[in-house]
This record gives C-alpha cells, structure tokens and sequence, in this order.
C-alpha cells in the first residue's frame, strides 16, 4: 500500500494515530509509521478532533540501555494536541528515586518516553476534575526508596502501578487497564 490512501484523502491525527476513510471504510496507523490498517472496531476512533476534547491517560514508556527495564511515567492530554500535555513520574537510581513532574505542557514525542504508549483513559466529562486526580493520585504516591541497592523492591514501573490503582479506585481508570499495566512490568 505504497500510494495509501489515494491522493487528497482526508488524513485526520487522533491521539497518537493518524486515521483517514476511503470507499467508507477507516484506515489507521500509528504517526510516523508507514503502514496503514483497517479499523474493524469503535467507529467513534474516525471522528475529527472534538471542538470539547477528551483528556487522555496514557501510560508511556522509554527504553533504557539493554538490559535494563523501561523506564514508565504517566502522559495526560488533550485529543487535539496529543503529543503535549503533562507527565507525572519518579526518576532517578531504583534506590533513591524523585517524584519529577512536568511543571508545563511537554511533548512527549521529544522526550523519547514513546517508545511504547498504552492508553488508559478517555475522560470526556469533568475534565477538570480529572486532570486535578491524576495529578493528586502522582503526588500521593511516595518514590521508591532503598537502604541499599539489594534492598530495591521498586523502581518508576512499580510507583506507576500505584498511581494507576489510586485512578481505579477514583473511577478515572477501568480496572482491566490497572491488570494491563501489572502484565506490562519487567523485573528490577
């Protein structure tokens, strides 16, 4: 599918995807990438960026040196500017980490922390509320910390999953996508 989709196609950005319709049927792909797929799913996903957008949660992941296990944090934003918004993460070595949230609007694209990206949810009402969650569940949330280095039980992935279960529990994020997040989870 070299020359897809047709010239002068509508190609609309959702999220990190970039969809277009040709012959009714919805076609997808991830942005950046070259390979289009047709969307058998939500027909919600083809719908043109909202004049109210959504808030996206989503889970994003840099990779680290080989060996190592990805770094996580978690991405908030607007639908119709998908690629700035907020992270709420810990850095830092396993044994001392640091909560370090984005103080502004960031892209996340040039962060390099899209190595991987799991949406975790959709909000489309009380948006400000929600934002006002996900920002206190982060900050609930202690870093991890260790006596020594063998004493590391945790690490960004484990804190993750924390701030995950407190958004499960304040009913921003499904249940299923908290046991996503778990399966994701790489050895310290």
């Amino acid at each position: 599918m070299s020359d897809f989709p047709p010239p002068g196609t509508a190609v609309t950005t959702r999220g990190f995807r970039e969809v277009c319709q040709v012959e009714g049927r919805t076609y997808f792909r991830k942005r950046g990438e070259q390979e289009w797929t047709e969307d058998t799913s939500n027909p919600e996903e083809s719908k043109p960026p909202a004049e109210n957008p959504h808030l996206y949660l989503y889970l994003v992941q840099e990779e680290q040196s080989p060996g190592e296990p990805n770094h996580w944090a978690l991405f908030l934003a607007d639908e119709n500017e998908p690629e700035y918004g907020y992270v709420y993460q810990v850095t830092g070595d396993a044994q001392n980490m640091k909560y370090d949230p984005s103080a502004d609007k960031i892209n996340v694209v040039d962060t390099g922390l899209t190595s991987n990206i799991y949406c975790l949810a959709v909000v489309s009402e009380d948006q400000a509320r929600a934002a006002k969650l996900v920002k206190w569940a982060a900050e609930q949330e202690p870093p991890p910390q260790a006596e020594n280095r063998k004493s590391v039980t945790e690490n960004c992935q484990g804190w993750t999953v924390r701030v995950i279960d407190r958004l499960v529990k304040e009913k921003i994020v499904m249940p299923q996508k908290l046991q996503v997040a778990k399966s994701l989870m790489q050895a310290v």
